[in-house]
């Protein structure tokens, strides 16, 4: 096969055709997008339950699986129950969007394993508050930190009872709900409160942020009524806390954001005190961009772990860790999205560390994390297609979409069993814990509204059924961008034992074209099959027939070595653009030739202002049309119906976004139809890795322009 450039030369295109390798290897690319796991089975059955939660804020569950809320309520936006500590609203006028409004109290609730509402509570003045984190006791006593703007409700004997500097505070509500046991001001250098914890004396920790930018940690006595010690952390530049745990002796371990350098990365710091509040040790760790973590735990030996997101490519990782490598997910921009590192119980010495492939976007990454006694840790978030889940996994198949997912790591940082949790609604999940039976709790955010699922792993000898999941993707992007497939797009079918264990590439045959079977593999699109270019157990690559064109959906069926699964009903659109990457999977460079033909990359960027070709799927049908199955017209071929592409939504630091038009965008001669190349010129403010999305517009047809889509590609400039 071969590779194609095309160069900008006195207002025209002019193509030309190169001989080579490249179009074999980059056919391959982008036909195998990610590699599925050679796991061995897991006999208790797996299985996810899953219900509803009657209200929203930041939550956390016990072991016992209730479920408990910390946020706001303005009306009747959160339930408050008969008999709570506070009923009425705290009253005030405070400013709203054009006219004024009432002013929110901050919110607690209590939710049993049931999902059905225990009790709910205001707690709030006449201005505005707003509960930010809680914890509870083994007593099932709630402890709750927030902002407020004053006149704040404090109760008698409160560290600080009346303040007009303050702004956070801190309070104790009874087990069943029913009174506040204490509530407090804490002292005026506290701009905001992210975590709190308590120990087995009653005590109260609270972290958060000073007014000046940095990390605190206060502590409370079990009555309120006094602070043991208020310390401002000594982290030498900017910094905020975000997670925080106490061990038995009352010991704190806490972790922010750091700037590790004056104008340098945000890193993750990590620092040990005292029972009394000195610092025993202080540390940090992360890579050169921005590291944030989300969740901080501790095992009976009190080594440390912490969990969150990363755009760092260079993160520290160790060998034989789940993840060592810093793999940019397709349906990620440029972050490989999570992390979870192990240090020993003094801070010197990282046990594992390890990325977790997780979404990057709303600040994801890993938000959820238990640790047992023993030192195995379970990690949530939420991911797309391609997570590594388990035979062992009670949902094996991708939801679609966005989806939770829980993942089981022995004390080494290896992985033992892993599933996806959700879907086809976009699973946005934000913590989880261990429960008293075994089982993993997960609490996500699906659809604007809270959810909990308890999960159990198959045990040895039970595998996971075959399933296709409900979710065609672009197979440059493994994402659907919610739109559903274009006629002539390259997709990705997810699922598992859709094909045989071990993957199958497609060979052409003399005329260079694709079967419509392979290795027991066919693809129906309402009743037609397609060609296929790639299968295996968890993955088939097909192209989408072009005589799709006209009908606003299709249904797709699987059927290997005879067995049917599906159908499933797919929406259809005129285009989903994706542009293909040169290693799928690994980094968000993309398949990219520069102006004189050669391969772009760090090691041979483009300049700017000359041309780049790329190459991408579902940008609609070209003129004159391509066949089901064939070959690309040997010559330029624009895209059909007055289609146009522009390169648009360009990130670059202190510049708005723009939109630049390609020169071309149509059919990329002597490659499969269904592959498209777009030429574009780099403009002048590009440099380094230069970050782009393709969108399609229809010009002519209706004028209506397509939204681009949010999985771009890279290219090196210089």
């Amino acid at each position: 096969m071969e590779s194609l450039r095309s160069v900008r030369s006195g207002g025209s295109n002019r193509l030309t055709r190169e001989s080579g390798l490249y179009g074999r290897a980059f056919l391959l690319a982008f036909t195998v997008c990610f590699h599925a796991l050679d796991l061995s089975a897991q006999s208790a059955v797996g299985s996810i339950t899953r219900h509803a939660i009657p209200f929203s804020g930041s939550l956390i569950i016990d072991s016992a699986g209730n479920v408990y809320s910390a946020g706001n309520v303005t009306g009747t936006s959160q339930p408050v129950t008969p008999g709570a500590a506070q009923i009425q609203a705290g009253g005030g006028t405070c400013a709203g969007f054009m006219v004024p409004q009432p002013c929110s109290d901050a919110y607690v609730g209590k939710a049993d394993s049931n999902g059905n509402l225990v009790f709910g509570t205001r707690l709030g003045g006449p201005n505005f508050e707003y509960a930010t984190a809680l914890a509870v006791d083994a007593g099932g006593n709630v402890f709750v930190v927030g902002d407020t703007k004053g006149l704040f409700p404090t109760t008698a004997q409160a560290a600080i009872g009346t303040s007009t500097t303050s702004r956070v505070f801190a309070a104790k509500l009874s087990a069943d709900g029913s009174r506040f046991v204490y509530s407090t001001y804490l002292p005026d250098t506290a701009s905001d409160a992210s975590a709190v914890a308590v120990n087995s004396q009653g005590n109260a920790y609270v972290a958060g942020t000073t007014t000046t930018g940095h990390a605190f940690i206060t502590k409370l006595n079990p009555d309120g009524s006094a602070f043991l010690y208020n310390v401002t952390l000594p982290v030498s530049h900017v910094e905020g806390a975000t997670a925080m745990v106490v061990d038995a002796a009352g010991n704190a371990v806490v972790t922010g954001v750091v700037q590790a350098l004056p104008s340098g990365p945000q890193n993750v710091f990590i620092t040990k005190l005292d029972a009394s509040g000195n610092v025993v040790f202080s540390t940090h760790l992360g890579g050169s961009a921005a590291d944030t973590p989300r969740a901080v735990q501790l095992d009976s030996s009190e080594n440390i772990y912490v969990a969150g997101q990363t755009t760092s490519l260079d993160f520290p990782t160790t060998p034989g860790s789940f993840q060592p490598a810093p793999i940019v997910p397709m349906w990620n921009n440029t972050s490989p999205g999570g992390f979870i590192v192990k240090l020993s119980a003094d801070g010197s010495a990282v046990l594992y560390s390890s990325y977790v492939k997780s979404l990057e976007i709303q600040g994801q990454g890993v938000t959820g994390l238990a640790v047992t006694a023993s030192g195995e840790a379970y990690v949530g978030g939420s991911t797309g297609a391609g997570f590594a889940v388990t035979e062992s996994a009670p949902q094996i198949c991708f939801g679609g979409g966005i989806d939770g997912f829980v993942a089981h790591l022995d004390p080494r940082g290896t992985l033992l069993e892993a599933t996806y949790v959700g879907g086809p609604q976009a699973e946005a999940a934000q913590t989880l814990a261990l429960a008293n039976d075994g089982s993993v709790m997960l609490v996500a955010i699906s659809s604007g509204f809270p959810t909990f699922s308890r999960i159990r792993f198959g045990g040895p000898g039970w595998s996971a059924p075959a399933c296709l999941s409900p979710d065609a993707l672009n197979a440059a992007t493994l994402n659907s961008e919610g739109t559903g497939i274009a006629p002539g797009e390259f997709i990705t079918l997810t699922g598992f034992g859709i094909g045989p264990k071990n993957g199958i590439a497609y060979q052409p045959d003399a005329q260079g074209l694709a079967p419509r079977q392979l290795a027991g593999v066919q693809v129906f699109f309402d009743g037609v099959a397609a060609p296929i270019l790639y299968a295996q157990s968890r993955q088939i690559n097909v192209l989408a027939p072009f005589e799709l064109n006209g009908k606003s959906s299709t249904n797709i069926q699987v059927q290997y070595n005879g067995t049917l699964l599906g159908p499933m009903a797919v929406p259809l659109t005129f285009a989903v653009p994706g542009i293909f990457r040169l290693q799928s999977g690994v980094s968000a460079q993309a398949a990219a030739f520069n102006q004189d033909g050669t391969l772009n990359g760090l090691s041979n960027p483009a300049r700017t202002g000359s041309v780049v070709t790329v190459w991408g799927t579902g940008f609609g049908t070209t003129d004159p049309p391509c066949t089901t199955g064939g070959l690309n017209v040997p010559m330029a071929a624009n895209l059909a119906g007055g289609m146009s592409v522009l390169l648009a939504d360009i990130v670059v630091p202190g510049v708005a976004g723009r939109s630049n038009p390609a020169y071309y965008a149509g059919s990329a001669p002597a490659l499969l139809c269904g592959v498209e190349q777009i030429n574009v010129l780099v403009p002048s403010y590009a440099h380094g890795n230069f970050l782009f999305f393709p969108e399609s517009v229809i010009a002519i047809i209706d004028g209506h322009e397509l939204a681009g889509p949010t999985i771009g590609v890279t290219i090196a400039v210089k």
